[in-house]
């Protein structure tokens, strides 16, 4: 039987996301959330758990009706663990070996603090490290790029928040739960349009070498997954722009041979993300949109419905499809023979770790 592929696990994430439905999985976090009193969550992750974090930030704010920080492992441990009463933190490794979440995680238990571990693998060096272990559905993917897990983390968050705020009599869970599942309906509408999107457009796709990943709000943190799956699987800078950002500077190094892909997915992005197709368009030939607006032209068409905070989610087959099979296409697996002596030398996961990337 052969090894499941990046795109295998694109294909199994609206299961997982429907027994996140079906579930129970955020229980333990929603508990430990209710018992204290929290004016404000700090999340922290790395690589693409922060991008899922990324992702549910705004959805999160919505409805916990409290700001939500997402910080770098290595940033809170040096610069920011002053853990104050009303904050709320959780540490996030799908992996569950990552070093620098196992080093947050014992930053927060050395202040005397509860250290709140979530993971993909619950009997990972995570189920040492954290006094409470939340495991949040997504099972196994064998690859190192991970696809299934950034999604199911991010609705996995959204769920979260949704019943923090049912709990606090302020959201009807049901429609949160509906909203999400109009959600994978686009995820799949999406997945089935990328194939087609590939091929109409191979020559500007397989010749990519720099590429800006543009949006705001939950698009923003699709733009960050996005840039990161091109990267390291392409091996090609990838830089992901918040929309109002891309014009301060980043615009002026356009010349017609870079690649942008303009994320504008919810009603509130659609006239600046206009404005700013149009004005790309008169540099560069190499622009891709996705988007739910009807009358915006669209490589990737969404349909506008459910919570627009929730529904830029479904937009990341596009990246997790393209890197996989373009990087299987032009053979770029392996990376540059000095990098495994990188990986050597140090490396960002834990002796426990079994490896899954090709070096």
């Amino acid at each position: 039987m052969s090894k499941p592929t990046m795109v295998d696990y694109v294909r199994e994430t609206p299961a997982v996301v429907a027994s996140q439905l079906e579930g129970d999985f955020t229980r333990p976090l929603v508990d430990a959330f209710c018992a204290g009193n929290y004016s404000h969550v700090r999340i922290v992750a790395c690589g693409s758990s922060r991008n899922a974090s990324l992702i549910a930030r705004p959805y999160l704010r919505r409805v916990l009706g409290r700001e939500v920080m997402v910080t770098e492992p290595y940033t809170f441990c040096t610069y920011e663990h002053e853990l104050p009463t009303d904050e709320f933190c959780f540490v996030v490794s799908q992996s569950g070996y990552s070093t620098n979440a196992l080093a947050a995680l014992a930053t927060i238990r050395a202040a005397g603090r509860t250290a709140i571990g979530v993971t993909g693998d619950p009997a990972s060096d995570f189920k040492e490290a954290a006094d409470v272990i939340v495991a949040y559905g997504v099972g196994e993917e064998q690859v190192g790029y991970v696809t299934k897990g950034v999604t199911s983390f991010a609705t996995f968050l959204m769920l979260f928040g949704a019943e923090v705020a049912a709990r606090e009599g302020r959201l009807d869970l049901a429609r949160a739960h509906a909203d999400l599942r109009a959600m994978l309906c686009q995820f799949e509408l999406v997945e089935a349009q990328v194939p087609a999107l590939i091929s109409s457009r191979y020559k500007e796709l397989s010749s990519m070498e720099r590429i800006f990943l543009v949006g705001a709000g939950t698009n923003y943190g699709v733009a960050c997954e996005g840039a990161l799956k091109f990267a390291e699987c392409l091996q090609v800078p990838a830089q992901a722009l918040e929309l109002e950002e891309y014009l301060h500077g980043p615009n002026l190094q356009l010349s017609p041979d870079y690649t942008i892909f303009l994320i504008a997915v919810g009603e509130r992005s659609w006239g600046r993300s206009r404005e700013i197709l149009e004005a790309t368009r008169l540099v560069t030939d190499r622009v891709f949109v996705v988007t739910d607006c009807p009358d915006l032209e669209a490589d990737v068409r969404l349909e506008p419905c459910g919570d627009e905070l929730m529904a830029p989610v479904a937009a990341l087959p596009l990246f997790q499809m393209a890197a996989w099979q373009l990087t299987e296409d032009k053979h770029l697996w392996h990376k540059h023979p000095l990098v495994a002596q990188f990986d050597a030398k140090l490396s960002g996961k834990s002796e426990n770790y079994v490896d899954k990337e090709v070096l």
